[in-house]
């Protein structure tokens, strides 16, 4: 009965986002969160005491430091709190977070939940050349909560090839939403970053999520807003845009979800667990 009660539940909190006006809710969220006002820091306390923010591995620990709640959201960590496994042939973590699926790439399809799968091609939405980039390859599905850090990390050495910035709705990526609606990632708004090396091949694909106001990556600056009308891929092969492992890619400013894919180069760690929390630089796999 306990199983039945909580799947109701998870149907009806999924199936009401179907209703709700996704990209107004987001727009007045950009624009809050960017006002400056002499209540900023108490909202900013507010948030700290909810969602157990630790401050104390924050830049600027005190929410008097902060203009904006944006500010506050994008904040920068000591330098030290994240280690970067450096041993050449590590794959680390491009985030903090929770881990809410990872494994094979199965014909040429990733999991989001048991019954539930994506295809690389839908989830990226380039040409099928992909398919053949990332068969036999491994994923990594992170999630991140409203008290996670929420900058982007490289989890390997490489040069930037393309981005598809890909239009879509927004809905949550909370447990509830994952569970119930099918193709998920691939229905709402991303962004999805190739990279190469003479190593491997790998995505880092940034999931908008309800109230993500805003995507940045380093190259470029703020991706989203504007919402794309249709798919922008962006070639960057003649440019020598090229990130270390660990160095900085992009941020949320607004927290969500980010999908790395690997091909079939990398092997990640057997320990790995799904619901593990994960921290930027740690290891989850290596060059086989």
């Amino acid at each position: 009965m306990k199983h039945l009660t909580n799947n109701i539940l998870e149907f009806v909190k999924a199936y009401w986002l179907f209703l709700l006006p996704h990209y107004i809710f987001s727009r007045i969220t950009y624009i809050i969160t960017r006002t400056k006002n002499p209540f900023v820091p108490n909202l900013i306390k507010l948030y700290i005491s909810f969602f157990k923010v630790n401050m104390k591995e924050c830049v600027n620990e005190s929410p008097n430091d902060y203009e904006t709640f944006c500010d506050f959201f994008t904040r920068e960590l000591k330098p030290g709190i994240h280690k970067i496994d450096k041993t050449k042939k590590s794959i680390v973590s491009s985030c903090d977070g929770t881990i809410t699926q990872f494994g094979d790439i199965d014909n040429n399809t990733i999991l989001q939940v048991k019954g539930k799968r994506i295809s690389i091609h839908d989830l990226m939405h380039e040409n099928r050349k992909l398919n053949d980039v990332f068969t036999d390859g491994s994923f990594m599905t992170i999630y991140l909560s409203p008290k996670d850090y929420h900058r982007v990390h490289m989890p390997y050495s490489g040069k930037l090839v393309s981005t598809s910035h890909i239009p879509g709705r927004l809905f949550s990526v909370a447990k509830h939403a994952v569970n119930k609606i099918n193709n998920l990632y691939a229905r709402n708004e991303r962004l999805s970053c190739m990279f190469k090396n003479e190593d491997l091949a790998f995505a880092v694909i940034f999931i908008a999520a309800i109230n993500v106001s805003s995507i940045e990556v380093k190259w470029r600056g703020e991706v989203s807003p504007p919402y794309p009308k249709k798919t922008i891929i962006s070639n960057y092969n003649k440019k020598k845009i090229i990130l270390d492992k660990g160095e900085e890619l992009g941020m949320f400013k607004s927290g969500s979800t980010v999908i790395v894919l690997f091909d079939k180069n990398v092997k990640l760690l057997s320990s790995i667990k799904k619901g593990q929390k994960i921290r930027v630089g740690q290891k989850i796999g290596g060059l086989s």
